[in-house]
């Protein structure tokens, strides 16, 4: 064999050999390869039952009473309050409170230690009235549990209000808390509300008109490290000279598609010709410009009074809007949007006589049973608003006939409350929203139903 000859034969025989590897290659890569594959490994579980702790925001206080301490922060009137766990004694422990100039009552916080690997539930609520020339009026608040992060809708920092931003915290570690504040300019982060430090089992009171001067629409964004903290916001206004009311406003539900304020109590016709201060819902959008909606429905047989569809939001930005024509009575306020927002809805008694006024917040959403407490102040009601189908039942911690509520999805109904009772609530299978308001002569006063803390969450956890 020549060697050109040789050479060649050599070639074929790559060429052969190289498409019938290819081939193989191009044939392995299209058949079907073993495949193995396996779900991560996950385990289902429930946190360990912790102390259930409710922190309450106190008396009412007074900013600037003292004309050579205008900024002296006082006792203007002691606090009521009710509270219970279920089935033991809850220990009750005074907070300290640094910003007082005074040696008044302090604040009240409530734990009870966890039984049988359980949370124990627990619940108090306080009220508070006075009538003076400067104040007057009627504060309710739920005692609640500390949070990482609050939104405080409501309130004023205009002329004629001395609001109060309220940081309790009642746990045993130190918390530096950071206040944005929401107006027509956007979002600011004052100075005045930056790497607040609230001490262990103690309370810090923050001049809403320091954070943010002449604000008229404000929302707080309330955010915590080193320890959770309770959030809340101390309102007044003097019209004029003359006492306007007072409210303790709590935590608004947390930044949603979907707000629910279960009952807003309109107390004045609109044709009374009284001067009425009628009905005002205030929103912002949380999570990007976005459209929304929102629907006044009768508590009473579900009619819609109001819908106003529409509504342009822009991000970061409150819109105050208001409601007018509303005949006197209860009513459920839904705000619905592309995007998450915040909401909560302002009445007021007849401006013209002794004047108060209330801001109902919104409600989350409470799927499992949970304790109550209502304030012990006068003309005490329970509204609830369901989310879906449902059958919740009311019983009194003291004993007495369970109530049985059936409510369709969206239907709300009012019942009948007694001062100073804890109540437990099983919200049934669909889940509801809830609210207690009280209304007296020249009174008003909400809150809203939070969930139980013994209602812990599973948690899903991966290697």
């Amino acid at each position: 064999m020549t060697t050109r000859t040789s050479t060649i034969t050599r070639v074929a025989v790559g060429v052969v050999s190289a498409v019938i590897v290819g081939g193989g290659v191009a044939a392995a890569a299209l058949a079907p390869w073993p495949t193995l594959s396996r779900d991560p490994v996950s385990l289902d579980v429930v946190p360990e039952a912790a102390r259930s702790v409710a922190a309450c925001d106190g008396p009412l206080l007074a900013l600037g009473r003292d004309a050579a301490a205008a900024g002296a922060i006082t006792e203007a009137a002691a606090a009521n309050v009710v509270a219970a766990a279920d089935g033991v004694e809850p220990a009750e422990s005074a907070l300290a409170t640094p910003d007082r100039a005074d040696e008044g009552a302090a604040p009240a916080a409530f734990s009870a230690d966890p039984a049988g690997g359980v949370p124990t539930d627990l619940a108090a609520a306080s009220a508070s009235t006075l009538d003076a020339d400067d104040l007057r009026g009627l504060a309710v608040s739920a005692c609640s549990r500390p949070s990482m992060e609050s939104w405080l809708v409501g309130g004023s920092a205009a002329t004629g209000a001395s609001d109060l931003v309220l940081l309790t915290n009642p746990g045993d570690v130190a918390a530096t808390v950071d206040l944005r504040v929401f107006g027509t300019d956007g979002a600011q982060d004052p100075v005045a509300g930056q790497d607040i430090v609230v001490a262990a089992r103690s309370q810090r009171a923050i001049p809403l008109a320091a954070l943010q001067r002449g604000e008229e629409t404000p929302v707080v964004q309330v955010t915590s490290d080193g320890a959770p903290v309770r959030a809340s916001l101390q309102s007044t206004l003097t019209r004029t000279l003359i006492a306007g009311g007072v409210d303790q406003i709590g935590a608004s539900a947390l930044p949603s598609a979907v707000q629910v304020i279960p009952a807003v109590d309109v107390t004045v016709a609109p044709d009374s010709g009284v001067s009425a201060g009628g009905l005002s819902v205030r929103l912002m959008a949380t999570a990007g410009d976005t459209i929304a909606a929102v629907t006044v429905r009768s508590v009473a047989d579900g009619s819609v009074v109001s819908q106003q569809e529409g509504i342009e939001l822009t991000d970061g930005s409150p819109l105050e809007l208001e409601v007018t024509g509303m005949p006197v009575g209860d009513y459920t306020v839904t705000a619905t949007a592309g995007s998450p927002l915040v909401a909560a809805a302002w009445t007021s008694t007849d401006l013209a006589g002794p004047a108060d006024f209330a801001w109902a917040v919104a409600a989350p959403l409470v799927e499992a049973p949970t304790l109550v407490a209502v304030a012990p102040a006068p003309g005490p009601t329970l509204t609830l608003t369901a989310e879906r189908d449902t059958v919740a039942t009311v019983t009194a911690l003291d004993g007495g006939a369970a109530r049985t509520v059936e409510l369709a999805a969206g239907q709300s109904r009012t019942l009948d409350a007694t001062a100073g009772t804890v109540y437990r609530i099983d919200p049934g299978e669909g889940g509801i929203r809830g609210s207690v308001g009280f209304s007296a002569t020249g009174l008003l006063g909400t809150y809203p139903v939070t969930g139980s803390a013994s209602a812990a969450a599973e948690l899903t956890v991966y290697p």
